[in-house]
């Protein structure tokens, strides 16, 4: 007999369900951020995502997602053709505030990292400056010659751009000087002034050219191009603003002095660099800034406030995606009236059905603007927006707003409710609901196998680099692919390959050859990528090795797969019932068919006198001087076993902020609980 699931199984189920549709979220909209350079949301909006997802994974520390967002920067590089390069040292993104009361907290939780007593952080100096809205460059120089030029990317891996960055005015061939570094990472923002950008426009008017939506969406499209000539004259200028890798060491005390120097190499620095002391100074200069934002060269979206102290710097440290030692304060959002023409209805990665509203085009801070995501029906309802409603837009970060308020005294006396759909707009079978969300109950929905797809050829999955989104969108539009399996039968449409627009013979047969090289993928890569419910990277990893081969994993039984480390009811049900579907067997016998042939996977063989041999270990809540996957590798690599729950099997539990019912439970089983202070001298002690 089953066990029934009691309250904080179905609390953790939820969660789950809710951190996977807002890490597929997060992910697509910094795909058309950074790669596109056309957002679909406010910053403003996605900050809310990213700041509901993080509050999630403090709650649920037993939900464990692969590529957390909270751990990435940027956006992967989707372009297949385009030439990556790994930064030296990581392109950093920073933590985006929003509210006065959160700069005051960001410099107590700096004072106290520092161990400064209470109160110090008034005396805290501060090295303030613009958050220009441009494109982020990283420029390296070997012996001072510029020989490298990457876009940020995902923070490790960036595109390559150098002969479009060379165009760039400030982008320097040679630095100046001769006491000169080795190497160098010179980091920094690709501009377009106000003026030259409405000069761009104008031309772009008169010759019947599609109008640039801003100026990020100017540089971003121009450094994109496949042929540089005539971007000297295109206006972009660099302004500097930090380093990455300084071979020889950065010796400057400030970031002062570092800018200084870089000047000295011939850099342009931005000319609204101040010194602050204490975080009131940080709340007055961007008050400042922010009342005369139109008056200023560049577009700003808020000002960075970094400690001004290297040393201070270098204590803090960082986390895996911003150092602890800097924070970018957002400006407020703007507002204006608009009228709604119509509603649309879109169907995610998840199968959730989201509604966007379609504007009547009103211009924001010099940018039209026409749709704004209603997130989701409870929403829309809770807001009651209906079409031809007269609406107050907001717009953050200059990009699309979000419809804040309906002026009911202006609504049309026809006016009636928005229906939310009973059927999926995409292929027309029923919808079901889960709290405010509406989501499609067709598996077969052509919207969710293009999603299972991607998944499917994700860099931690079969890593086919060639399915990108676009690419997977061209050849559903084509007719190739209409399920999952189809990927691996595309060698036999060679021909209608060929014919598809921008794919060329060298693009066809890198595909095919990907393909081919999925065709044995190692274990737990495979069991990730079929995409089996709860079952994520560490559990694909955790099952892999406990049963080393495919088939004894698809044939195990329920309380076979109870004994791995980790794994649960919920898990266990949902692998039994994956395996146990028919669709899903006649998936895996196409696969078998087309000649995918799982590699078994290598046990790790722990030497008995390594030093934690023998204890298992599970860490909950988050950790200040690591991410939990940094501490698992620290004890994993002493011989320890790490898994996901606790139980009676584990030996230790580690328990950061936000520990929750898996400290309780521990403390209940009389397991050893260890404070993050105690767990490094742990390490410490182990490694001596």
């Amino acid at each position: 007999m089953s066990k029934r699931r009691g309250p904080q199984s179905e609390s953790t189920e939820q969660a789950t369900v809710r951190m996977h549709e807002l890490a597929a979220l997060l992910r697509h909209h910094d795909d058309l951020y950074y790669n596109e350079a056309e957002p679909e949301i406010t910053d403003a909006e996605y900050d809310a995502l990213r700041r509901e997802f993080e509050e999630l994974e403090r709650e649920h520390p037993e939900v464990e997602l692969p590529e957390s967002p909270s751990r990435r920067v940027g956006a992967e590089v989707r372009d297949r053709a385009a030439q990556k390069a790994e930064h030296r040292v990581p392109m950093l993104s920073l933590d985006s505030l929003t509210s006065a009361e959160e700069v005051r907290e960001f410099a107590i939780r700096a004072r106290k990292g520092l161990d400064i007593e209470e109160g110090g952080e008034s005396d805290l100096v501060w090295s303030l400056e613009p958050k220009y809205d441009g494109v982020s460059a990283n420029l390296l120089y070997e012996d001072g010659v510029f020989v490298l030029g990457l876009s940020r990317g995902d923070g490790r891996i960036g595109e390559v751009s150098t002969a479009n960055y060379a165009r760039v005015k400030g982008v320097l061939p040679k630095l100046r000087g001769t006491k000169l570094p080795k190497r160098i990472e010179v980091r920094g923002e690709i501009l377009l002034s106000r003026s030259r950008f409405r000069e761009l426009q104008q031309e772009q008017e008169k010759s019947d050219q599609q109008v640039f939506r801003n100026a990020r969406n100017a540089v971003a499209g121009a450094l994109k191009r496949v042929d540089p000539t005539g971007l000297e004259d295109f206006g972009m200028e660099f302004i500097a603003w930090g380093v990455g890798a300084y071979d020889g060491g950065n010796d400057t005390a400030t970031y002062f002095e570092l800018l200084d120097r870089l000047t000295e190499f011939g850099f342009t620095k931005t000319d609204l660099l101040e010194e602050a002391r204490g975080t009131e100074a940080i709340l007055e200069y961007h008050d400042r800034l922010e009342a005369a934002r139109d008056e200023y060269r560049f577009e700003m979206d808020g000002i960075v406030a970094k400690l001004a102290d290297m040393a201070q710097q270098r204590m803090l440290g960082r986390t895996a995606r911003a150092p602890k030692w800097a924070l970018a304060y957002k400006f407020a959002p703007r507002q204006a009236w608009t009228h709604v023409e119509d509603i649309l209805v879109q169907v995610g990665r998840t199968g959730a059905i989201t509604p966007v509203a379609v504007l009547e085009a009103v211009d924001l801070a010099g940018v039209t603007v026409r749709r704004a995501s209603l997130h989701n029906f409870g929403l829309l309802h809770e807001r009651d927006v209906r079409p031809l409603d007269r609406v107050l837009v907001e717009r953050a970060g200059d990009v699309i707003p979000e419809v804040v308020r309906v002026d009911l005294e202006a609504r049309p006396e026809n006016s009636v409710p928005f229906a939310a759909p009973s059927q999926c707009p995409e292929c027309r079978e029923p919808v079901h609901g889960e709290g405010p969300v509406l989501y499609c109950s067709n598996i077969d929905c052509p919207a969710q196998i293009r999603e299972r797809v991607i998944h499917l050829a994700g860099r931690r999955a079969l890593d086919i680099d060639r399915l990108g989104e676009k690419y997977v969108d061209q050849l559903f539009a084509a007719g190739l692919l209409k399920s999952v399996e189809d990927v691996f039968e595309l060698d036999q449409h060679r021909e209608e390959l060929l014919e598809l627009e921008r794919w060329g013979a060298k693009s066809v047969q890198s595909l095919l050859e990907e393909i081919e090289r999925a065709k044995e993928p190692e274990l737990s890569r495979f069991l990730y990528a079929l995409g089996i419910r709860h079952v994520g990277e560490k559990t694909s990893q955790d099952l892999a090795s406990h049963f080393g081969s495919f088939s004894s994993i698809r044939d195990a039984d329920r309380e076979a797969l109870l004994e791995v480390e980790g794994i649960g009811d919920v898990v266990a049900t949902e692998i039994g019932a994956f395996f146990a579907s028919d669709r899903n067997r006649a998936f895996l016998e196409r696969l078998d068919v087309a000649g995918v042939r799982v590699r078994d996977a290598e046990r790790k063989q722990i030497a008995e006198d390594a030093p934690l041999a023998g204890r298992t270990f599970v860490f909950t809540g988050g950790l200040e001087s690591m991410t939990r996957d940094e501490a698992r590798e620290h004890v994993e690599a002493l011989g320890a076993k790490t898994v996901t729950g606790v139980s009676a099997k584990v030996t230790d539990v580690v328990v950061g902020a936000g520990s929750g019912s898996k400290r309780a439970k521990a403390e209940k089983l009389g397991l050893t609980i260890l404070e993050e202070d105690a767990f490094l001298q742990l390490l410490e002690a182990m490694k001596s």
